[in-house]
This record gives structure tokens, sequence and C-alpha cells, in this order.
């Protein structure tokens, strides 16, 4: 199971409830936490709805941006839910994004993908990047080539030529190439050069951190990959 935990308004002990989001069933916890709050209260009242979550079996936990005490959450066995998977498909809208972020036409556009083995999302990636990018260029440490010679037969692709910097570089893995913008779709943290997932309405009026929020819709099947669409933080 997945949880919710908020930090709100109030006295009290935690409130807890079940609560839909796009059809999945959350247990949402509803923490206390007034402005005058000292630290070590609040991170009392944090274990308590951390507890209230773990017992319940939720082992997921979904926050608001910027949540600051995961680590209390952690010592009770909870976690974020990860985000990597769902970046990592999402690599063509994400690439497409910083071009119109950039006022890049896509068709004038370059774009470099990079990963330390070839992976089904690279390919989704470069397979629906090829028609709409001017250059596409795929590194993969003893791959490339062999990845380059495919875009080529299948869809004509036209790799960057040397010293051309590429518009955006998307990275499924640590260390790979320069470019204009770099959008780095691994780890616990992925960076994506301020851009973030627009969710439906009713979700993103909840507010909670759309990454985590977008990843579990994805995973869970409400959130299907032709309708995934980011915007820069801040825009609607």
């Amino acid at each position: 199971m997945v949880g919710i935990l908020e930090l709100a308004e109030g006295r009290g002990r935690p409130e807890t409830e079940r609560v839909g989001l796009q059809g999945l069933e959350l247990l949402r916890v509803r923490v206390p936490a007034p402005d005058k709050l000292s630290g070590k209260r609040l991170a009392r009242r944090v274990d308590r709805g951390a507890k209230v979550l773990a017992r319940a079996g939720v082992r997921r936990v979904l926050t608001a941006a910027g949540f600051p005490h995961w680590e209390i959450l952690a010592r009770r066995g909870l976690e974020p839910v990860d985000t990597a998977p769902f970046c990592q498909d999402a690599a063509a809208p994400l690439a497409l994004a910083v071009l119109a972020r950039q006022g890049t036409a896509p068709e004038r556009g370059t774009v470099c993908l990079w990963a330390p083995a070839v992976s089904a999302a690279l390919l989704r990636a470069a397979e629906a990047l090829c028609p709409r990018v001017r250059f596409l260029g795929v590194e993969v440490p003893g791959e490339g080539e062999r990845v380059a010679r495919w875009l080529w037969r299948e869809f004509g692709a036209a790799a960057p030529g040397p010293g051309l910097q590429a518009d955006a570089a998307v990275w499924f893995g640590p260390g790979g190439g320069e470019g204009r913008t770099v959008l780095r779709l691994y780890g616990p943290a992925p960076d994506l050069a301020g851009l973030a997932p627009m969710l439906p309405p009713a979700v993103a009026e909840t507010g909670l951190d759309p990454l985590p929020a977008a990843a579990l819709l994805w995973e869970a099947g409400r959130l299907q990959r032709e309708k995934i669409a980011f915007s820069s933080i801040g825009q609607t």
C-alpha cells in the first residue's frame, strides 16, 4: 500500500483517512504541524504519523515537494516512490520539453542519449525522437555504433557531427556528455533541469510533489505514455 503524509495546521494527534487518487486507494495521515511548533515536537509528531502508516502496511509514501523529514520516515521502514523508471520511460517528452523551453523547433534540434547499457527505455526514446529531431546521437559504451546503425536503417536518423553540441543531453546513468541542457534520469533524485510532469487537475490540486505522484500513476497504469507532458516548474 502507498500512503500520503501531510503536514497540516491544527492540534492533536495525526488524523487518518483513505483517499482516492485517479482510481488508486491511498492511506493519508495528516500530522498537525503549526508554524510555531518546535523542531523536536514536530519530529515526534511526524514519527507518530509514520508509525501509523507503517502499522497499516504502508511502505511507500507521497508527500509535498521539499518534505524535510525523510530520515524519520526511513526509521519506520518508509521510503519515497522511485521516480527514475518513470523519468527514463518519459525521456522523449522530456527532451522535447527542453527544446520547447529553449525555443528550438524539434526539426532543428539536436538530442543526445547516453546510457551505460542498452535498455528498453533508451530504445523507446530513440524511436520516438528519430522522426521529430534533426540530429539524434546515441552513446552506449561498446554498443553506440550498433544502435546508431539500427536507427539509420529503421528511421534514417542522422547523428550529430563532431563538435556539434546537443541542445538536450539525456543521461540514463552517470557520466554522459555535455549539452546545452542536461537531463539526469537516474538515481534516487533525477534532475529534470527545472521541468515537472503535468498532472491531471484533481491530482495537481492535492499539493503532492508532482514527480513521485506522476511516477506512481504511471506505474499503476493510470498515466499513459502518450499523455505524459512536462512544463517548467511554476508554469501551468
